[in-house]
């Protein structure tokens, strides 16, 4: 009878460690990091339905586009109907922007890690690029950006928040000193309600081509 249960708590404990890491995700990816992503989208779609934010920001009349500001007016960002994490090598993604890669290597350390966080940047404005150049103006203007405190995020991460309509949100998770890990989100010029797994998510942004690209349901 002893045995049984010390069987049965085993397995318990081993049961609940499994449902943890299958909640988690990869890369220590948690709900800290997800809040953060869902405030960040709260507030860019406040900015985006301010007139008043707009008119000051900016005289352009792209950010006045009535489709684009209806369609994230009427879209409920403080929760998911599902979250994927992307990841790529960003040293072979560069060698598909410029075709003068080979001087890469002949740069310091330093100058090779800023034009990395480059690549990671650019990456929404040219997904968003496609759209036109007035989906570059407004999902260029309207981003945001914030830290939080998390001890485990040790490596750059890419989060897309899909809702249930609307555009996605695409957001860039980077460690820092001490255990601050910054973030940058950015509009991403796409149809959710097309997007229902990895697959739709890659041909509905257009990333096919990124190489060593791999995109994983986490949430």
């Amino acid at each position: 009878m002893k045995r049984l249960s010390v069987l049965i708590i085993v397995l318990c404990v081993l049961t609940a460690f499994a449902a943890l890491l299958t909640g988690c995700g990869s890369n220590n990816v948690d709900d800290m990091l997800i809040e953060a992503g869902l405030e960040s989208a709260a507030r860019m779609k406040e900015a985006v339905c301010s007139e008043t934010y707009r008119n000051l920001i900016s005289v352009s009349a792209m950010l006045n586009d009535p489709e684009m500001i209806d369609v994230v007016s009427g879209e409920n960002v403080a929760g998911y109907k599902a979250i994927y994490e992307i990841s790529f090598d960003p040293e072979k993604a560069l060698g598909t922007i410029t075709d003068r890669f080979e001087e890469y290597d002949g740069l310091s350390e330093n100058l090779q890690n800023k034009i990395i966080a480059q690549v990671y940047g650019s990456l929404p404005s040219l997904i968003n690029s496609s759209k036109g150049t007035s989906a570059m103006a407004f999902t260029g203007v309207f981003t945001d950006s914030g830290s939080i405190k998390h001890e485990t995020l040790k490596e750059k991460t890419i989060l897309v928040f899909v809702f249930e309509s609307g555009y996605p949100i695409w957001v860039t998770y980077s460690s820092g000193i001490e255990g601050v890990v910054s973030y940058v989100s950015y509009w991403i010029i796409a149809d959710c309600a097309q997007i229902d797994s990895e697959e739709t998510l890659i041909n509905e942004l257009r990333i096919n081509n990124v190489p060593t690209l791999e995109v994983k349901k986490i949430r």
